[in-house]
């Protein structure tokens, strides 16, 4: 299916008076998929919760508190994404109104992570699963980062980036809370591991050491994707260390709080990677 089938086959699907579970790659293709339910809705009937860390029971007050109130126009919508973010006192508190939401309202709550939904949220959900179009034109790797982030579609298929020299590379890290430069370092880096990982490991510690230095919970965990497809390709790593590797880059990426030690955190992704090759 394409996108457009894709987005338009959800809203022929949603119905007042109920809630949904859209379940989506990641939240940009998500929040494509609803831009059209969005814009064509009173803006004064549309609430949308996108929390920054976890959904605490105030935001569950809030949502509460605007569908008590008749919509201006037909129909209210609520969505919330990186619904797997909600606490246990918010999701108790959240019940009722997800089993019985009133009949002039739309619950979408969104999450890549239906499995970190709490089972009494699950159970009041109508599941909807949508996967990613498949674009022609794009390698293995490339489809992998637009499953990961849509918003990277694109400049990728536009080849919009650039493969960074290391000291460009190193001096990009620094900037990385900018969107556009996102590209650019994830492309960089796993150009440049691949390089390094054919060196002598003295030279290998020595870039890994560079990359340890950077405090950056963003870079963080643009390394632990990168460091993921590496070792799932890594035809010389026994399955127990992929296994392993992969549950402490999934443990980053799913993280709702800072607090690694950074630089035993790279060393432990980066030295890995090389497995038996040490």
């Amino acid at each position: 299916m394409t996108f457009e089938e894709i987005r338009d086959k959800i809203s022929k699907h949603l119905e007042s008076g109920k809630s949904y579970g859209l379940v989506v790659p990641n939240k940009a293709y998500a929040k494509a998929l609803l831009k059209a339910l969005i814009r064509t809705s009173n803006v004064q009937d549309t609430m949308i919760i996108e929390p920054d860390t976890n959904i605490g029971i105030d935001e569950v007050r809030t949502v509460i508190e605007f569908l008590d109130f008749a919509p201006k126009g037909e129909i209210k919508k609520v969505i919330l994404y990186d619904a797997d973010k909600m606490t246990q006192e918010a999701a108790n508190a959240f019940l009722k109104t997800l089993e019985e939401p009133p009949s002039y309202a739309i619950l979408i709550l969104v999450t890549s992570r239906w499995f970190s939904l709490l089972p009494t949220i699950r159970s009041r959900l109508q599941k909807l699963q949508v996967q990613l179009p498949i674009e022609p034109g794009l390698d293995e790797f490339e489809r992998y980062l637009v499953y990961w982030n849509y918003d990277f579609l694109e400049p990728i298929k536009e080849k919009a980036y650039s493969i960074l020299s290391e000291e460009e590379f190193l001096e990009a890290i620094d900037e990385i809370d900018e969107p556009s430069q996102e590209p650019d370092v994830i492309m960089s880096l796993k150009h440049l591991l691949e390089q390094y990982l054919n060196k002598d490991l003295a030279t290998y510690a020595n870039f890994v050491s560079q990359l340890a230095k950077k405090n950056n919970i963003e870079f963080l965990r643009i390394v632990s994707k990168v460091v993921s497809w590496l070792i799932y390709k890594n035809d010389s790593l026994p399955p127990n260390l992929k296994i392993k590797y992969l549950r402490i880059c999934d443990e980053i990426l799913r993280s709702k709080i800072a607090n690694f030690n950074y630089q035993l955190t790279y060393y432990t992704l980066l030295l890995g990677l090389r497995g038996d090759n040490l």
